[in-house]
């Protein structure tokens, strides 16, 4: 994934998440999950939680290209 690209993501995540991107980055970078997934409802924590115990699908994420390829990923597609 290209900076733009992350950048990109960033700032929808941030927008969806309820902070800043700058906040999102810094929580990403120090891996504060607590703070992450503050603002998510029960059901989306445990969405949450489950993509990141998915080794399979944590790799695919990493690998994808763009915030669209990343919802592919997310969606089984």
């Amino acid at each position: 994934m290209n900076e733009k690209n992350f950048e990109n993501l960033i700032a929808q995540a941030s927008k969806k998440l309820g902070t800043s991107p700058e906040n999102l980055r810094q929580n990403l970078e120090k891996g504060d999950m607590k703070a992450l997934s503050s603002g998510l409802s029960k059901a989306d924590k445990a969405k949450l939680r489950e993509v990141l115990q998915n080794k399979e699908l944590m790799n695919k994420l990493k690998n994808a290209s763009d915030p669209q390829d990343i919802m592919r990923v997310l969606n089984g597609k």
